[in-house]
């Protein structure tokens, strides 16, 4: 069975967690606190994150497709995996199709959308042939370089003169409700709960008593990077600028100017949209792969990575036909999918096998 350190799972839980979050407004319904939506989610966040390694330590050789025949029989259990065979596809197109348009609109708009999103396929499959231990080394040597290139937007804007601090105020000033409102389900989710999606590649970990503490370390650190990002967009662009934005860290980064001489690093924009958009897509793509190998018993999981991709690169035109539409339904889908199958299945999952566990206590 392949293996991961715990170093490499700390890499693996930060890129998901990180990834595209990165780049976009999270919370900015609560507009100048935005930053503490961040920050508040980290709590239920890392609450759920307890409860799927909780499963996790119970079954710790199975993916979800095995947990959930296990725990609740081929007949319902089956076609929950299934669902969460679905959702990473359906999460896979989203985001394959999110950054496609993303890289179309910003920085290859005469080349079709099309074969961006085939060029941006072919990569994925060839690297998820490779495996998963080539994957998460390949997370190792990109991490790193995501974490200078983000310190270094922080240092740049901050040498160019355009944080206003001012903008954050007044903290809290319509009470807490508004931060309430924006970190459920929505950021709560996204990124915290999405963490579940790892479930497919804690099992790989050679020490598995240390999945929880490397998991919720690394998502503790993400959200830290996550609220400096927050802030670093609101003190930067102003609260208005950066909810109209359809990519404001991309914006951030066009407003670096030291004495008009450092100037244009649009490129560090380039690198953080293709790395969050790939690397987001691809582990959703290896979860559906895995269970459906699991569900279908083949032991191979590889066999699935190319008409995977080939329904994403059909889906990708049919279901989302432009960004404008991406963006309008993703507060609808976050209840669809985000409250049922990151939320209300796993507490539910583990309170029949709490219950289980307890009559079985009581027979003997």
């Amino acid at each position: 069975m392949k293996k991961i350190s715990k170093h490499q799972l700390f890499v693996l839980v930060m890129m998901e967690q990180i990834g595209s979050t990165n780049l976009w407004a999270l919370g900015i319904e609560a507009r100048q606190d935005a930053w503490l939506v961040i920050l508040f989610s980290m709590l239920p966040g890392c609450a759920l994150i307890w409860i799927f390694t909780e499963l996790h330590r119970h079954f710790p050789n199975d993916n979800l497709a095995g947990l959930t025949t296990t725990l609740l029989g081929k007949a319902i259990g089956w076609p929950l995996a299934f669902l969460y065979v679905l959702l990473g596809l359906f999460n896979s197109t989203r985001n394959a199709n999110e950054f496609t348009e993303l890289l179309n609109m910003t920085f290859l708009q005469r080349t079709p959308s099309s074969i961006v999103l085939l060029l941006f396929l072919i990569t994925l499959v060839y690297i998820s042939f490779l495996g998963v231990e080539n994957f998460v080394r390949l997370t190792e040597i990109i991490l790193p370089f995501m974490l200078i290139l983000i310190s270094l937007i922080y240092v740049l804007i901050l040498a160019s003169g355009r944080i206003d601090l001012q903008q954050l105020t007044p903290v809290l000033e319509n009470g807490m409700m508004p931060v309430l409102k924006a970190s459920y389900p929505t950021v709560v989710n996204f990124p915290f709960g999405m963490s579940l999606v790892l479930f497919q590649f804690w099992h790989f970990a050679n020490d598995q008593k240390s999945v929880r503490k490397v998991t919720l370390t690394a998502a503790i650190f993400a959200g830290i990077i996550l609220t400096l990002t927050q802030v670093t967009i609101i003190t930067t662009l102003g609260v208005d600028l950066a909810a109209g934005s359809a990519l404001p860290i991309l914006r951030v980064v066009k407003l670096i100017s030291i004495s008009d001489i450092l100037t244009n690093f649009d490129a560090l924009g380039i690198f953080l949209i293709f790395i969050g958009g790939f690397y987001i897509t691809a582990v959703h793509m290896f979860s559906a792969s895995m269970l459906l190998s699991t569900l279908f018993r083949i032991k191979d999981y590889r066999w699935f990575i190319l008409p995977l991709a080939a329904f994403v690169f059909w889906y990708s035109g049919v279901y989302e036909p432009n960004y404008p539409f991406h963006v309008k339904f993703l507060p609808a889908q976050s209840w669809q999918q985000f409250v049922p199958l990151y939320d209300a299945a796993p507490i539910l999952l583990l309170l029949i096998f709490w219950l289980k566990k307890y009559n079985a206590g009581i027979s003997k």
